[in-house]
């Protein structure tokens, strides 16, 4: 029987190339310096490894969606009259940025870069073994 490597597990995901999905510069910058600072963090973390690819990538999207309307909402209000009625109603920008919002603290704590979940993702870190007295009996230090 001969076994065969198969590719993943730990290590590095390979980076997105970001000008297949954006064509803005400011939008491919934004990816590439998210993407760096998110493997970055996990990398020093301990908790990087290739199959979390896809998770990163869909944090890199939604920042830049919550990034596009944010400035969209700031610039318009979060409050906005309807176009037909002048009935006051939440920006759809504001709406999306919030939608945005919630999916990165989900993929955030799902990675385990959240600041609260931060110090719980760690890698374990072991104490070493105390000596009990079935050790000895055992024949064990």
């Amino acid at each position: 029987m001969t076994l065969r490597t198969i590719e993943g597990g730990d290590g590095l995901p390979p980076e997105p190339d970001w000008s297949a999905t954006y064509n803005d510069v400011l939008d491919q910058a934004l990816a590439r310096e998210t993407w760096g600072q998110v493997t970055r963090e996990m990398m020093d973390a301990g908790t990087l490894a290739v199959v979390n690819g896809h998770a990163i990538q869909r944090l890199v999207n939604f920042r830049i969606i919550y990034e596009r309307a944010a400035r969209a909402a700031a610039e318009q209000g979060a409050v906005i009259k309807a176009k037909k009625t002048g009935v006051l109603q939440y920006s759809p920008h504001w709406i999306v940025s919030r939608q945005a919002d919630d999916a990165m603290r989900a993929l955030e704590a799902e990675l385990g870069i959240s600041p609260l979940r931060r110090s719980r993702a760690g890698k374990a870190v072991s104490r070493g073994r105390k000596s009990r007295p079935a050790d000895r009996y055992l024949g064990g230090k």
